[in-house]
Protein backbone atom coordinates (compact mmCIF):
# COMPACT_ATOMS: atom_id res chain seq x y z
CA UNK A 1 0.00 0.00 0.00
CA UNK A 2 3.13 2.30 0.20
CA UNK A 3 3.25 2.91 -3.73
CA UNK A 4 5.89 5.19 -5.03
CA UNK A 5 4.93 8.03 -7.30
CA UNK A 6 6.41 7.44 -11.22
CA UNK A 7 9.79 9.11 -11.32
CA UNK A 8 9.90 13.03 -11.96
CA UNK A 9 10.81 12.83 -15.76
CA UNK A 10 9.10 9.92 -17.02
CA UNK A 11 5.38 11.87 -16.00
CA UNK A 12 3.57 13.53 -18.13
CA UNK A 13 2.31 16.66 -17.67
CA UNK A 14 -0.62 17.67 -16.33
CA UNK A 15 -4.06 17.41 -19.51
CA UNK A 16 -6.87 18.72 -20.57
CA UNK A 17 -9.25 20.53 -18.45
CA UNK A 18 -11.80 18.39 -16.46
CA UNK A 19 -15.26 19.03 -15.67
CA UNK A 20 -16.62 18.82 -12.20
CA UNK A 21 -20.08 19.17 -12.38
CA UNK A 22 -20.04 22.33 -10.08
CA UNK A 23 -20.07 25.63 -11.91
CA UNK A 24 -18.54 27.42 -9.45
CA UNK A 25 -15.41 25.28 -9.79
CA UNK A 26 -15.51 24.96 -13.37
CA UNK A 27 -15.89 28.84 -13.88
CA UNK A 28 -13.66 30.18 -11.59
CA UNK A 29 -10.96 27.31 -10.05
CA UNK A 30 -10.96 25.02 -12.96
CA UNK A 31 -9.08 22.10 -12.81
CA UNK A 32 -7.19 19.89 -15.16
CA UNK A 33 -6.41 15.79 -15.48
CA UNK A 34 -3.90 15.02 -12.69
CA UNK A 35 -4.08 18.05 -10.68
CA UNK A 36 -3.47 18.22 -7.12
CA UNK A 37 -5.86 20.68 -5.03
CA UNK A 38 -6.26 20.79 -1.29
CA UNK A 39 -10.17 22.01 -0.09
CA UNK A 40 -9.22 24.10 3.15
CA UNK A 41 -11.99 24.76 5.34
CA UNK A 42 -13.21 24.89 8.96
CA UNK A 43 -15.28 22.11 10.65
CA UNK A 44 -19.23 21.79 9.87
CA UNK A 45 -18.35 24.56 6.80
CA UNK A 46 -19.47 21.57 3.99
CA UNK A 47 -16.12 19.82 2.70
CA UNK A 48 -17.77 16.24 2.77
CA UNK A 49 -21.21 17.63 0.68
CA UNK A 50 -18.60 19.12 -2.08
CA UNK A 51 -16.72 15.84 -2.23
CA UNK A 52 -20.20 14.09 -2.55
CA UNK A 53 -20.96 16.55 -5.36
CA UNK A 54 -17.28 15.70 -7.06
CA UNK A 55 -17.84 12.23 -7.04
CA UNK A 56 -21.26 12.26 -8.46
CA UNK A 57 -20.47 14.96 -11.30
CA UNK A 58 -16.72 15.19 -11.93
CA UNK A 59 -15.88 13.42 -15.72
CA UNK A 60 -13.48 10.91 -14.75
CA UNK A 61 -13.52 6.87 -15.32
CA UNK A 62 -13.16 5.40 -11.49
CA UNK A 63 -13.91 7.92 -8.28
CA UNK A 64 -11.64 6.66 -5.39
CA UNK A 65 -13.05 8.17 -2.22
CA UNK A 66 -10.66 7.62 1.10
CA UNK A 67 -12.88 8.50 4.45
CA UNK A 68 -10.12 8.74 7.18
CA UNK A 69 -11.35 9.36 10.59
CA UNK A 70 -14.94 10.22 9.74
CA UNK A 71 -18.23 10.21 11.55
CA UNK A 72 -19.50 6.53 12.14
CA UNK A 73 -22.84 7.38 11.81
CA UNK A 74 -22.16 9.55 8.56
CA UNK A 75 -20.44 6.39 6.17
CA UNK A 76 -23.84 5.00 5.46
CA UNK A 77 -25.59 8.37 4.60
CA UNK A 78 -22.73 9.13 2.36
CA UNK A 79 -22.73 5.63 0.39
CA UNK A 80 -26.44 5.50 0.10
CA UNK A 81 -27.48 8.60 -0.43
CA UNK A 82 -24.96 11.08 -1.61
CA UNK A 83 -23.00 8.58 -4.02
CA UNK A 84 -26.46 6.25 -4.78
CA UNK A 85 -26.38 3.55 -6.83
CA UNK A 86 -25.12 5.50 -10.15
CA UNK A 87 -22.31 6.35 -7.95
CA UNK A 88 -21.53 3.62 -6.65
CA UNK A 89 -20.69 2.39 -10.10
CA UNK A 90 -17.95 4.10 -10.73
CA UNK A 91 -16.65 4.64 -7.67
CA UNK A 92 -14.26 2.57 -4.84
CA UNK A 93 -14.93 4.14 -1.00
CA UNK A 94 -12.11 3.50 1.55
CA UNK A 95 -13.30 4.16 5.36
CA UNK A 96 -11.70 4.51 8.96
CA UNK A 97 -13.85 5.87 11.06
CA UNK A 98 -12.62 8.38 13.69
CA UNK A 99 -12.93 5.90 16.44
CA UNK A 100 -10.82 3.38 14.72
CA UNK A 101 -7.07 2.97 15.63
CA UNK A 102 -4.46 5.52 14.54
CA UNK A 103 -2.84 2.72 12.38
CA UNK A 104 -6.07 2.10 11.02
CA UNK A 105 -6.72 5.48 9.85
CA UNK A 106 -2.69 5.52 8.29
CA UNK A 107 -3.20 2.70 6.46
CA UNK A 108 -6.63 3.94 4.91
CA UNK A 109 -5.09 7.02 3.88
CA UNK A 110 -2.14 4.67 2.09
CA UNK A 111 -5.27 2.10 0.54
CA UNK A 112 -6.80 4.87 -1.49
CA UNK A 113 -3.90 5.73 -3.14
CA UNK A 114 -2.99 2.48 -3.94
CA UNK A 115 -6.45 1.61 -5.44
CA UNK A 116 -6.27 4.99 -7.19
CA UNK A 117 -2.67 3.79 -8.89
CA UNK A 118 -3.95 0.34 -9.43
CA UNK A 119 -6.57 1.98 -11.87
CA UNK A 120 -4.36 4.60 -13.14
CA UNK A 121 -1.91 1.65 -14.33
CA UNK A 122 -4.33 0.42 -16.48
CA UNK A 123 -4.35 3.90 -18.56
CA UNK A 124 -7.77 5.57 -16.30
CA UNK A 125 -8.13 8.97 -15.75
CA UNK A 126 -9.07 8.41 -11.62
CA UNK A 127 -10.58 11.12 -9.01
CA UNK A 128 -9.25 10.36 -5.89
CA UNK A 129 -10.98 12.28 -3.33
CA UNK A 130 -9.35 12.33 0.64
CA UNK A 131 -11.31 13.58 3.41
CA UNK A 132 -9.85 14.29 5.13
CA UNK A 133 -5.62 14.44 4.86
CA UNK A 134 -5.61 17.00 8.77
CA UNK A 135 -7.24 13.18 10.34
CA UNK A 136 -4.43 11.25 8.41
CA UNK A 137 -2.06 13.79 10.42
CA UNK A 138 -3.27 13.46 13.55
CA UNK A 139 -3.13 9.42 12.93
CA UNK A 140 0.28 9.85 11.88
CA UNK A 141 1.26 12.24 15.34
CA UNK A 142 -0.37 9.59 17.71
CA UNK A 143 1.78 6.89 16.07
CA UNK A 144 5.20 9.28 16.45
CA UNK A 145 4.24 10.11 19.56
CA UNK A 146 3.67 6.33 21.07
CA UNK A 147 7.15 5.80 19.19
CA UNK A 148 8.81 8.30 21.50
CA UNK A 149 9.23 11.15 18.71
CA UNK A 150 9.72 14.76 20.56
CA UNK A 151 6.63 16.82 19.60
CA UNK A 152 7.29 19.83 17.96
CA UNK A 153 4.79 22.75 16.16
CA UNK A 154 1.21 21.96 17.80
CA UNK A 155 2.17 18.47 18.50
CA UNK A 156 3.09 17.29 15.60
CA UNK A 157 6.39 15.38 15.08
CA UNK A 158 8.86 15.16 12.42
CA UNK A 159 7.22 12.07 10.75
CA UNK A 160 4.07 13.66 9.78
CA UNK A 161 5.60 16.40 7.85
CA UNK A 162 8.02 13.74 6.13
CA UNK A 163 4.86 11.10 5.36
CA UNK A 164 2.67 14.02 4.12
CA UNK A 165 4.55 14.55 0.75
CA UNK A 166 4.80 10.60 0.52
CA UNK A 167 1.29 10.40 0.48
CA UNK A 168 0.38 14.02 -1.83
CA UNK A 169 2.72 12.98 -4.34
CA UNK A 170 1.71 9.82 -5.53
CA UNK A 171 -1.61 11.86 -6.90
CA UNK A 172 -0.60 13.52 -10.37
CA UNK A 173 -0.34 12.74 -14.15
CA UNK A 174 0.89 8.87 -14.63
CA UNK A 175 3.74 7.43 -16.69
CA UNK A 176 3.26 5.70 -20.23
CA UNK A 177 1.40 2.76 -19.60
CA UNK A 178 2.67 -0.69 -21.67
CA UNK A 179 -0.36 -0.83 -23.32
CA UNK A 180 0.54 3.24 -24.65
CA UNK A 181 -2.14 4.88 -22.66
CA UNK A 182 -1.15 7.71 -19.92
CA UNK A 183 -3.35 7.38 -16.91
CA UNK A 184 -3.75 9.83 -14.33
CA UNK A 185 -4.70 10.55 -10.48
CA UNK A 186 -6.91 14.24 -9.94
CA UNK A 187 -6.26 14.24 -6.37
CA UNK A 188 -8.71 16.57 -3.82
CA UNK A 189 -7.34 16.47 -0.56
CA UNK A 190 -9.64 18.26 2.33
CA UNK A 191 -7.84 19.96 4.92
CA UNK A 192 -9.54 20.57 8.25
CA UNK A 193 -8.12 24.00 9.23
CA UNK A 194 -7.89 24.22 13.40
CA UNK A 195 -9.43 27.01 14.62
CA UNK A 196 -10.16 29.29 11.12
CA UNK A 197 -6.32 29.52 11.02
CA UNK A 198 -4.84 28.60 7.55
CA UNK A 199 -1.38 29.14 8.87
CA UNK A 200 -1.82 26.40 11.57
CA UNK A 201 0.84 23.46 10.91
CA UNK A 202 -0.54 20.97 8.99
CA UNK A 203 -2.18 23.26 6.18
CA UNK A 204 1.01 25.09 5.63
CA UNK A 205 2.66 22.30 4.83
CA UNK A 206 0.08 20.48 2.69
CA UNK A 207 -0.47 24.36 0.83
CA UNK A 208 3.27 23.83 0.00
CA UNK A 209 3.50 20.73 -1.47
CA UNK A 210 -0.22 20.68 -3.50
CA UNK A 211 -0.45 22.54 -6.84
CA UNK A 212 -3.69 25.25 -5.71
CA UNK A 213 -5.64 24.92 -3.07
CA UNK A 214 -9.69 26.01 -2.68
CA UNK A 215 -11.29 27.74 0.67
CA UNK A 216 -14.29 27.51 1.64
CA UNK A 217 -16.05 30.48 3.54
CA UNK A 218 -17.95 29.82 6.80
CA UNK A 219 -19.52 33.00 6.47
CA UNK A 220 -21.24 32.02 2.86
CA UNK A 221 -21.85 28.25 4.59
CA UNK A 222 -23.87 30.45 6.89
Amino acid sequence: VRGVPPPAHTRARVGARMETGLRALDAFCALCAGQRMGIFAGSGVGKSVLMSQLARGAAADVVVIGLIGERGREVKEFVEDTLGSEGLRRSVVVVATSDESSLKRRQAAYTTLAVAEYFRDQGNHVLCLLDSVTRFAMAQREIGLATGEPPTTKGYTPTVFAELPKLLERAGPGALTPSGKIGAITGLFTVLVDGGDHDEPVADAVRGILDGHLVLERAIAE
